[in-house]
C-alpha cells in the first residue's frame, strides 16, 4: 500500500497550481459546490460539464450527492461516502468498482478509482488560495492509454 501514493502521483501529468492551505475534502465539499469545466477525449468533440454538488455530514464523514450535466447527454447523479480514517481517508463512489483511493498531500488530493467499465481515473485536487475554490484536473485511461481528460474549476457559494 506504501507505493499507491507515488503510483498516484505518476499517473498525475500536470502538477495543479495550489494555495498554502492543507485540502480536507470533507470540510471543503460539506454544503453545495458547483463546477464548470471542459472534458476533452481523445477521439471526438470536446464537450461542457457542468456539476452540482451538496455534501451533508455524517457521523464518519460526509456524503456527497452530484448532479452532472455533460454536454447533451442526460443529466446522471453519483453519490460519495467520503470517510475520515487514522491515516487518511477512504470513499466509496456510485461510479467507481470497489474503493476508491485518496491520498491527501497538503493542498491536493489524489484519487484513483476503476469504472465499472474498466476505465481507470486519476484525479488531482488542488485548493486555492482562497479556500473557496477547488482546481479538478482528471485523466481517464483504457489499456494504460489515456482516453480523455477534464479540466474543472470547483468553487464553494460566498457566505450571506
Amino acid at each position: 500500500m506504501w507505493c499507491l501514493p507515488l503510483l498516484l502521483t505518476a499517473c498525475a501529468s500536470v502538477q495543479l497550481p495550489a494555495g498554502p492551505a492543507p485540502l480536507d475534502p470533507i470540510t471543503f465539499f460539506t454544503g453545495p459546490s458547483n463546477g464548470t469545466g471542459t472534458l476533452n477525449p481523445i477521439v471526438g468533440k470536446s464537450s461542457d460539464v457542468r456539476v452540482e454538488s451538496l455534501g451533508t455530514p455524517t457521523p464518519t464523514g460526509l456524503r456527497l450527492i452530484q448532479r452532472i450535466k455533460e454536454g447533451a447527454k442526460p443529466e446522471r447523479t453519483r453519490t460519495w461516502l467520503i470517510r475520515r480514517v487514522q491515516n487518511g481517508y477512504v470513499s466509496t463512489l456510485t461510479d467507481a468498482q470497489g474503493m476508491v483511493s485518496v491520498d491527501v498531500r497538503g493542498p491536493r488530493a489524489f484519487i484513483g478509482y476503476t469504472t465499472p467499465s474498466g476505465i481507470r481515473i486519476r484525479q488531482q485536487l488542488a485548493l486555492q488560495s482562497d479556500g473557496r475554490t477547488v482546481l479538478n484536473h482528471l485523466e481517464a485511461f483504457k489499456f494504460g492509454i489515456r482516453v480523455a481528460t477534464l479540466d474543472e474549476t470547483i468553487r464553494k457559494p460566498l457566505a450571506k
